[in-house]
């Protein structure tokens, strides 16, 4: 086939020229088919119209949404969301971790003559809550912390009808005590048992709260008591049993069932709070506390070896009776009952209740729960109102504090209420991360509540 424009010589199938490029085919016409198409189209629309087809997009219902296929690009953002559960498994056991080990400090072994149980410490002052049986008979014990340091304890508060008991060690006054939780605590909290089973110190183990309202008398008369799965042994009773969540004492473990590990029971703190705080209030006497139980009939409170007479007898003190004290040599804290009365022994117990105050303050903040110092303040107060107006700002800040010391400087008395001076040191950490260490002087106006507990009812700076 000869090119009609340049005459090339091009096979008879080409469509263009092999010269010159030119088209030497006429090319097919494409209209009438597409004329064709759309003829049908809009037949088939009217004939849609006529007869009420939909011509929508299909909507998705419940049963295409479970059998929906999962594109490539949604796998995708599975997969990368996967890494971010595992961090926060993560973050929790290390939570658990850092809780133990700030936790251990406030933990103690509790030895006596007759074998050793578990204590921790329930408030500023060095008061130590255990069980009445790790102790019963004893008025002097060795209190062990939790790097393996011997220290004295003596016993002022234990009862014969419940399983608790007080000890104080100077020595340990200021240690950071536990945060106590005082509601019910409900059945599937996970839990933390702190102890020394079988003598072994420093014993942490991790379980749940499976259990309420568990009633028993044995020695002792157990009511509304925790039962819980998380293991303790002989040597954990008297041991704090924690809220894994937020680190506050909810029980003091007492008993095993059958000699079984598999679970125990614990006595509600919040149960014994009140018992435990007038014992604080109004120590026992070592003559009291020794004669409580006649169990070891050999044993001669240490009290009483510098007397001169040690011929003790618990039979003697079946009967106790106030009145007989003035004949044995031992040891009684004076107390006070007006405001007017200055002594070193009221001055005490305001710095311990001022001290306390400031580390559930610290608990109170690092939580954002009023609830921590609510027990300290006075309802309806101006330092309610100013404490609750700052924690509810601190709230939305990204602020942190670190309390550092606080000491008591003076402690006046007036008729009306009790002024205590302090000066106080904190790390304030700001939102931008900067660090600034504070000093601050301030002025605690405290009164009694109807019940005689103390209360702060101002706060202001000096």
């Amino acid at each position: 086939m000869y090119c009609p424009k340049c005459g090339h010589k091009n096979t008879e199938d080409a469509n263009f020229c092999g010269g010159c490029g030119k088209a030497i085919r006429a090319v097919r016409n494409t209209k009438p088919i597409f004329a064709m198409i759309l003829a049908l189209w809009i037949g088939g629309l009217s004939y849609g119209y006529a007869t009420d087809w939909s011509f929508r997009w299909p909507t998705e219902t419940i049963a295409s949404v479970k059998t929906k296929f999962v594109s490539k690009d949604e796998t995708e953002l599975n997969i990368k969301k996967a890494p971010t559960v595992v961090n926060e498994t993560k973050k929790q056991v290390k939570d658990k971790t850092e809780l133990i080990k700030e936790s251990l400090p406030s933990v103690f072994t509790i030895g006596t003559g007759d074998g050793s149980g578990s204590g921790f410490l329930y408030k500023a002052g060095g008061y130590i809550v255990t069980n009445a049986h790790v102790v019963a008979g004893y008025t002097d014990v060795t209190v062990k912390n939790s790097v393996g340091k011997d220290f004295n304890g003596t016993v002022i508060g234990i009862s014969d009808r419940y399983d608790i008991a007080l000890i104080k060690s100077e020595a340990n006054k200021h240690v950071k005590p536990f945060v106590t939780e005082m509601k019910e605590t409900p059945i599937g909290t996970e839990v933390i048992a702190l102890g020394s089973p079988k003598g072994l110190e420093n014993t942490a183990s991790i379980g749940y709260l499976t259990g309420l309202n568990r009633d028993m008398e044995m020695d002792f008369i157990y009511e509304k008591i925790y039962q819980i799965d998380a293991q303790i042994d002989h040597g954990s009773s008297g041991g704090p049993l924690l809220d894994a969540t937020t680190g506050k004492v909810i029980g003091i473990n007492s008993l095993l069932y059958k000699d079984n590990t598999v679970f125990g029971f614990s006595i509600p703190m919040h149960s014994m709070q009140k018992q435990v705080d007038d014992w604080i209030d109004e120590p026992m006497s070592n003559k009291a506390v020794a004669a409580l139980f006649n169990v070891y009939d050999d044993y001669v409170p240490e009290s009483y070896q510098n007397s001169d007479d040690t011929s003790f007898d618990y039979e003697d003190y079946g009967g106790y009776d106030d009145s007989e004290e003035e004949d044995y040599n031992y040891e009684e804290e004076p107390e006070t009952e007006e405001y007017g009365d200055d002594t070193e022994v009221a001055d005490e117990k305001v710095e311990y209740f001022i001290h306390d105050f400031r580390n559930q303050y610290e608990a109170a903040i690092d939580h954002n729960d009023y609830d921590y110092i609510a027990p300290y303040i006075a309802t309806g107060s101006s330092a309610e109102n100013e404490l609750i107006e700052f924690l509810n700002e601190l709230s939305v800040k990204n602020e942190f504090y670190e309390f550092i010391d606080t000491s008591v400087t003076d402690v006046i008395y007036t008729n009306q209420s009790i002024e205590v001076y302090t000066y106080e040191t904190v790390n304030f950490t700001k939102e931008d991360g900067t660090v600034q260490f504070l000093e601050k002087k301030k002025l605690y106006t405290v009164v009694n509540d109807e019940y005689g507990n103390y209360q702060i009812q101002q706060i202001s700076n000096q």
